[in-house]
C-alpha cells in the first residue's frame, strides 16, 4: 500500500506474511493484530531501542492493554522489527478516526503521561525519542 504524509511524500508498505517492507527496507512482523489493508490513515512510532532491552519492549507490546483496539474506527496493530528499529503501525479507517483517538483520556494516559517522563528523564530503553508519522492511504 503506498503512504503518503502531509507533506505529499510516500512510501511503500508491503505486507508479506512474516515480514513486511517499511520505507524501503524489510522488518520482520512480530505482532499483526486486525486487517491494515482496509485502513485510510496509518499512524507510526519508529523508535531504536537498546539491545540490552528488545526482548522486553516485544514483551510489553505483546501484553499491552489493547486499548486502542476498541476504539471507533481502528483497523489494526502492527509491530515490526529489524535489528534494534522498531516500528509500531496502527491502522484507522479516516484520519477522524485517529485524531479522535489521540485527543481521548486512554491515549493521553498510555502515551503523553510517558512522552513527558521520557523527554525530563531519558529511557532505560530507547536510543532517542521515538519519531511518530502520520500517513494517508493511497490505492
Amino acid at each position: 500500500m503506498k503512504l503518503v504524509n502531509k507533506e505529499g511524500q510516500s512510501t511503500e508498505l508491503i505486507i508479506k506474511g512474516e515480514t513486511a517492507s517499511y520505507k524501503g527496507e524489510e522488518y520482520d512482523v512480530i505482532i499483526h493484530d486486525g486487517d491494515l489493508a482496509g485502513a485510510g490513515h496509518i499512524a507510526t512510532n519508529n523508535f531504536i531501542v537498546k539491545e540490552e532491552y528488545i526482548k522486553e519492549m516485544i514483551k510489553r507490546f505483546k501484553g499491552r492493554k489493547g486499548n486502542v483496539d476498541q476504539y471507533d474506527g481502528f483497523q489494526g496493530f502492527m509491530l515490526i522489527k529489524k535489528d534494534n528499529k522498531m516500528s509500531v503501525l496502527t491502522g484507522w479507517q479516516t484520519t477522524e478516526d485517529f485524531t479522535a483517538w489521540v485527543e481521548s483520556e486512554a491515549f493521553q494516559n498510555s502515551h503523553v503521561k510517558k512522552e513527558q517522563r521520557v523527554k525530563s528523564e531519558g529511557s532505560d530503553y530507547l536510543e532517542a525519542m521515538p519519531v511518530r508519522e502520520n500517513f494517508s492511504v493511497e490505492g
